[in-house]
């Protein structure tokens, strides 16, 4: 990924899609995560640090998801990509409309392991992510922030109403 990066530039258009593609060769990896840490938390959706960039161009993170944990609707300040590892997320997908200020609900996909995606800064991926399911999921994110940026310059919540 650091690669990546290097030959890209951090804010090149295309990173995101050549990390979705990283994670996706990878799916098989083991994470290097305690018990405590596979358990996740039974009230909100747990993020876990697995790798910072020494010099801040992106962060990894393994995010473990008990059953009926959501994000709220958001696009993103920085570019993203995720690989569902283990068990399945439900992705509901929008789209801003400015001329009504709300973000408007396009589809429902639900992601299996293996499956990746990817998504620029701002608002044109504009999603939910979650576990509708009744096993706990895992995935894996690749954020273009600092590690002690991920709660505060990753997520752009949609500040109007939902259509």
């Amino acid at each position: 990924m650091t690669q990546i990066v290097d030959q890209s530039g951090e804010q090149d258009v295309e990173v995101h899609e050549q990390m979705r593609r990283a994670l996706a060769a990878h799916a098989d990896v083991e994470l290097p995560l305690s018990p405590l840490q596979w358990a996740g938390d039974p009230e909100r959706y747990v993020r876990h640090l697995l790798h910072a960039d020494p010099l801040g161009r992106f962060s990894v993170m393994a995010l473990i998801w008990h059953p009926g944990q959501r994000t709220p609707v958001h696009g993103h300040r920085t570019w993203c990509a995720y690989l569902v590892l283990q068990g399945e997320l439900r992705e509901a997908r929008f789209v801003w409309q400015a001329d009504r200020d709300c973000a408007e609900l396009t589809d429902i996909v639900t992601r299996q392991a293996g499956r990746t995606l990817a998504a620029p800064a701002g608002l044109a991926d504009i999603h939910s992510l979650g576990n509708d399911s009744d096993t706990v999921a895992v995935s894996i994110h690749v954020y273009g922030v600092r590690g002690d940026q991920i709660s505060t310059h990753v997520n752009h919540l949609v500040r109007g109403e939902i259509c």
